[in-house]
């Protein structure tokens, strides 16, 4: 397994369509036999670094609508690709609708990562070497270690179906170790000069993963132990980490700010799916054209 795909890294979310197609194999979310399930996927997938998946993610807190819908791949063993586009639509106080897309492609490779993104008409860039490794890493095949880890932040597991062909696994992810965890790294990553405010973002997605209810499903091919979907639902981190900045006794919101953390913290959604396209074609699609190549460096740090 990729950790690309890891629910440790993956802070999404997705719509939960557990219908009559699935029935519980078991309904206790501490069942051993999950447990050993889940242990069991992990440890025998065989998804190669180079299948192209299709992300697709969903964010809805009105007045705003957002979808994210990308291919990607690694491609030569270490570089990261990613092609698709960012649609969003905002529904405005007189009635109209603004709606936008913007195409995108993204490669990283080595120690650098580029970012190209359609801006109106003309195609810019944004070069950010910094998040190459983190990508590098999350690419990489788990370790031992990190499977076990992976077990140790599960809070239980309830089988959905397992038969000779599939099997479907409900995850329920342990919100508390998870944010132990953030908490550790965003410690260590910490920028003196802006202290203050990623103190508060901290502490409102260390209160949201305590109090969130998260999970995600993931349905395997028992022939060769490879991915056929994963599906996120994380609602509730979205809405918990507004609700703690709206009851954060340190801060008066402005009334603006404080009407769309309403909308967020009670009528928002934020969900995801991570599939595998069957055309070899869409490699293809992977080509960046000359004209964006060409892009205008919008990187917030010029190259020296």
């Amino acid at each position: 397994m990729k950790k690309i795909f890891s629910p440790l890294v993956k802070l999404l979310a997705v719509l939960f369509t557990v219908g009559a197609l699935f029935t519980p194999a078991t309904t206790s979310a501490a069942d051993d036999e999950g447990m050993a399930m889940f242990r069991e996927i992990l440890e025998k997938d065989s998804d190669p670094s180079d299948r192209i998946f299709r992300q697709d993610t969903f964010f809805l807190a009105m007045p705003f609508i957002g979808e994210l819908d990308f291919l990607g791949m690694v491609d030569k063993g270490d570089v990261f690709k990613a092609t698709g586009d960012f649609n969003y639509w905002i529904y405005n106080d007189d009635g109209t609708v603004t709606e936008k897309s913007v195409p995108f492609y993204l490669v990283q490779d080595k120690d650098n990562l580029k970012f190209y993104f359609k801006q109106d008409k003309n195609w810019e860039k944004i070069i950010a070497p910094t998040l190459a490794a983190k990508i590098s890493d999350m690419i990489a095949t788990p370790t031992g270690d990190e499977i076990q880890k992976m077990i140790d932040g599960t809070k239980g597991v309830t089988v959905l179906q397992d038969d000779a062909n599939r099997r479907t696994l409900l995850i329920e992810i342990d919100g508390n170790k998870l944010a132990d965890e953030f908490k550790a790294t965003a410690e260590a990553d910490n920028d003196p000069a802006n202290a203050e405010v990623v103190d508060s973002a901290t502490q409102y997605i260390d209160t949201a993963l305590r109090n969130g209810d998260m999970w995600y499903m993931w349905t395997v091919d028992k022939s060769d132990w490879h991915t056929i979907v994963l599906q996120y639902n994380f609602s509730s981190f979205l809405q918990g980490i507004a609700r703690a900045a709206l009851n954060d006794p340190k801060q008066i919101w402005p009334d603006e700010i404080r009407q769309m953390l309403e909308r967020v913290a009670f009528y928002s959604e934020l969900r995801s799916y991570t599939m595998y396209p069957a055309d070899p074609s869409a490699k293809k699609k992977f080509e960046i054209p000359k004209e964006v190549l060409k892009a205008k460096d919008a990187s917030l740090i010029a190259k020296k």
